[in-house]
């Protein structure tokens, strides 16, 4: 198979131009890193478009950055330009063994995360298998419904003091919201009207703030918060009760539903993929031993 013939097979695996320089680096990345903590080999060409110290830079990758400048370029690739999109793979695999050599790896803390990243890129991608159906992806969320329910609602019963409040009259509002008292019993008036009804936190934010309402949001039925300044004053809260809130139509939250049996497909496939390594590794913890 020709150059001509991967650059055929290398459009329709790229669907958007990516500059030649980043696919190559990488690419070299992946290579360079692959032999030097023993995961498993990408599969290489038979014949290579380069060796560079015994690394082969397989004929894919060089026609896939071909046809990423290509269609960044928006010009045809002419043989000299191929010749240099081929000489900057091997400058790239050089600086990438080089950096290996140096330590890079163990010493440099962009270099590492660069390195895992690419690992567990490298991992993400070797997840094989057909798509899932449609079926599935219903059962799916039918098994997870209560993940992509919206915020349980809850009601609240809300207590303004202005100003600097001392803490006696603190606690003696609190220790009346506790024992059940209404709000409007207690505390200055408020400018805006608290609702009875449950209501998701992004509402309660709207009209108590968004401290106060996080702080709502953790309450259990019956407790009281603690006092939270709020402009020109300090509020208290006492949560009544949470109302959950309805599970959404699976039609309305398909695209969702999809993105999220992707990330945990890929999750597994990368624990999976780091479980290969530890049994392959001789790994010693020794955190009870003393230095």
């Amino acid at each position: 198979m020709g150059l001509a013939d991967l650059r055929e097979r290398a459009k329709a695996a790229i669907r958007t131009p990516d500059v030649y320089y980043l696919i190559g680096g990488v690419l070299g990345i992946a290579v360079a890193l692959i032999g030097a903590i023993g995961a498993p080999r990408i599969e290489l060409a038979r014949e290579p478009a380069a060796v560079v110290n015994g690394v082969p830079i397989p004929r894919e990758a060089l026609a896939r950055a071909v046809l990423a400048l290509e269609n960044d370029s928006r010009n045809p690739v002419t043989a000299e330009r191929e010749a240099a999109v081929l000489e900057r793979l091997i400058e790239e695999e050089l600086l990438v063994q080089h950096g290996v050599e140096l330590g890079l790896a163990e010493t440099d803390f962009a270099a590492r995360r660069a390195l895992v990243q690419s690992v567990l890129a490298l991992a993400v991608a070797e997840r094989a298998g057909p798509e899932p159906s449609a079926q599935e992806l219903r059962n799916f969320y039918r098994e997870n419904a209560g993940f992509f329910a919206p915020a349980p609602r809850f009601s609240a019963s809300v207590v303004f003091l202005e100003g600097a409040p001392d803490s006696v009259r603190v606690d003696e509002v609190r220790a009346a919201l506790a024992r059940g008292v209404e709000a409007d019993m207690l505390g200055d008036p408020m400018a805006v009207r608290i609702p009875r009804a449950a209501m998701p936190e992004s509402e309660w934010r709207r009209l108590i703030g968004a401290d106060a309402a996080r702080a709502a949001a953790a309450l259990s039925p019956g407790e009281v918060s603690s006092p939270i300044r709020s402009g020109a004053g300090v509020i208290i809260v006492r949560v009544n009760g949470f109302a959950a809130a309805p599970a959404p139509v699976y039609e309305d939250v398909a695209p969702q539903v999809r993105a999220e049996w992707d990330r945990r497909a890929d999750e597994a496939a990368a624990r999976a993929y780091l479980e290969r390594l530890k049994r392959r590794a001789r790994i010693e913890r020794r955190l009870g031993e003393e230095t």
